[in-house]
């Protein structure tokens, strides 16, 4: 990591620690925007260190810019830490800001249905299939569209919206000129690919 990505850290211990905090108490402008990104950049591996960083960043922000990736980061660290009630609720959090703030937006309009659609939580089908309808015109990547198909066809256990979604998991080239490999259905789906494979026989 070069000295410039200090708020970009994938570890976390006390000397990183020190070191971040010595250098976010000089940021002055950029300050609300460096607690977010380093809260977002540890979800997963310190999901716990997320959420402290989260929380100061809603005590301390000096305006509402950041707030969505805060929440984001939220959401990230408690399905980090299998707590998905915790979850979902910061993807709501997450939806309602965007609606606030329509130019930051994020992947949460799919990630929360797919969520909702693989653990089968089913007080959540009506809404998440809501959300889904809400944000159909924004998907853009393969990736996109086999999250918006397969939680459609898990939730409604429709063979249609499962070939679809399998359609989507086979294409190899996003399109995009300059960024082919970009938004493909990766290795980490394949659990749900074997499940949507069922139901569309």
């Amino acid at each position: 990591m070069s000295f410039d990505d200090w708020y970009r850290n994938k570890d976390w211990n006390e000397s990183i620690e020190d070191f971040f905090y010595s250098k976010l108490k000089r940021a002055r402008t950029q300050r609300d925007q460096y607690l977010v990104i380093q809260a977002l950049t540890l979800a997963e591996n310190h999901p716990k260190v997320t959420l402290r960083l989260v929380n100061e960043y809603f005590v301390s922000r000096k305006d509402q810019f950041d707030d969505v990736r805060a929440l984001l980061a939220k959401a990230n660290a408690y399905f980090a830490l299998n707590d998905l009630e915790r979850c979902i609720v910061a993807f709501k959090e997450v939806l309602e800001r965007e609606k606030e703030f329509p130019k930051h937006q994020t992947g949460v309009y799919l990630d929360y249905p797919y969520l909702v659609a693989n653990r089968k939580i089913e007080h959540e089908y009506t809404t998440a299939l809501n959300v889904l309808d809400e944000h159909v015109d924004r998907l853009t990547f393969p990736l996109d569209h086999f999250k918006w198909h397969a939680s459609k066809a898990l939730i409604n256990n429709d063979g249609s919206e499962a070939q679809k979604a399998l359609d989507a998991a086979k294409i190899k080239r996003s399109g995009f000129r300059f960024h082919q490999d970009v938004g493909l259905v990766g290795k980490e789906h394949e659990k749900t690919i074997k499940h949507l494979c069922k139901i569309s026989t």
